[in-house]
């Protein structure tokens, strides 16, 4: 069986035969290279549906960010209202019913806006970054370098690592050179 025979082929030509054992090896060499290349196809589909999957959660995750910082963002003027309400009241009314109402509404909201990931971005005393702050003004300053910022006009928020509302600032320009020095 392990002799290869000449046959004549339809042309004429002579073929060989190959013996059993051959064909049966080249046969299992054939399924082997189909099921390899299924084994192949078929991991690439899983990889490429668990990047799909990945890439829908990463997506979803940020469409909920976007419309959590558009709602949270409309709570910030109203805890702004409050917190000017409570700076501004009067010192005889500090101890008032009423005040401690406006000062426990103003903490339950900070803390709904905490739950939520929303927190203050600190800036008083840091160097101007146009991330995070608005410079609304700036002004001479020989307790801050330029550049620093002096005062928070308006409370800035983070939501995550996004910028929900910058921190309205002002910015030393350093120290005031009318000192009665020349330069």
């Amino acid at each position: 069986m392990d002799k290869k025979e000449m046959r004549v082929g339809s042309e004429g030509a002579p073929e060989e035969e190959l013996s059993e054992g051959e064909l049966l090896r080249n046969e299992v060499e054939e399924w082997q290279a189909k099921a390899d290349e299924y084994l192949d196809n078929y991991r690439r589909s899983v990889a490429e549906f668990s990047n799909y999957r990945k890439r829908e959660q990463r997506e979803r995750e940020q469409r909920f960010l976007e419309l959590s910082a558009d709602v949270l963002g409309r709570f910030l003027p109203i805890l702004d209202d409050f917190e000017r309400a409570i700076e501004s009241m009067p010192q005889e009314e500090v101890d008032s019913k009423w005040a401690e109402g406006l000062i426990l509404i103003r903490r339950k909201l900070g803390t709904l806006l905490e739950d939520f990931g929303v927190r203050p971005i600190e800036a008083l005393g840091k160097p101007f970054d146009p991330m995070f702050h608005s410079a609304l003004m700036q002004a001479a300053s020989d307790e801050y370098p330029a550049g620093t910022v002096t005062e928070e006009l308006q409370r800035g928020y983070l939501i995550g690592d996004r910028v929900l509302r910058p921190v309205t600032v002002a910015v030393s320009t350093g120290p005031d050179s009318q000192d009665g020095q020349e330069t």
